[in-house]
């Protein structure tokens, strides 16, 4: 499609646009993300993958990450709610990759929660585990879909695949959990939303 769109220009066939300019340049940074993605999975499944483990501490971790948010989820008039429970929430992990795994849960909670939607992270322990839970009232996932979500470029249903995405953020997500030995769980309902559960030890 890039290159077709480019000849065209090149050629005369086509108008050179600030518009047409602006799609191309889209399409070359989904691209590129795509790329990268891939080139992670790679690293997962060649299990050359390092890890710089440090401490990090969720509450301020987590808020610093959803202040990030805040501009484009004001854009798209969502609500974004933080609510901690008192306690200590030290962890030692890649802070690279935990930041990696926290933006994609909640650009995909703020990808498919509708215009004056609303978006809840909650950080609370239970059993002697840290739980980062964020829940959206979003589109949900069908049912069907569910068992699958964490496979490498799989989208979901018609609905899903109208929203821009390559299928690969939480196949990234899991790899990313498994090896830090923590787990995610993820419940939904078509029009009532989904809950992301991620377990960490402390």
């Amino acid at each position: 499609v890039l290159q077709n769109n480019l000849e065209a220009m090149i050629d005369g066939i086509s108008p050179v646009t600030k518009d047409g300019l602006n799609y191309l340049n889209e399409e070359v940074i989904r691209f590129g993300k795509l790329i990268n993605d891939l080139n992670l999975l790679k690293e997962f499944e060649s299990e050359s993958i390092k890890l710089n483990y440090e401490p990090i501490f969720l509450d301020q971790f987590i808020s610093e990450i959803c202040r990030d948010f805040l501009m484009g989820a004001e854009n798209k008039k969502i609500n974004i709610e933080y609510e901690i429970l008192p306690g200590e929430y030290q962890i030692i992990a890649d802070k690279d990759k935990m930041k990696q795994v926290i933006i994609n849960i909640l650009s995909n909670s703020l990808k498919f929660t509708e215009e004056n939607g609303k978006v809840l992270i909650k950080l609370y322990k239970e059993k002697k585990k840290i739980i980062i839970e964020v829940i959206d009232n979003g589109i949900g996932i069908k049912q069907e879909d569910l068992p699958f979500i964490f496979e490498r470029l799989y989208r979901g249903d018609i609905s899903r695949n109208q929203i821009d995405g390559n299928g690969i953020g939480l196949t990234i997500v899991k790899n990313i959990l498994e090896l830090h030995n923590a787990k995610i769980h993820v419940a939904s309902k078509v029009g009532i939303g989904t809950t992301v559960k991620i377990y960490l030890n402390e």
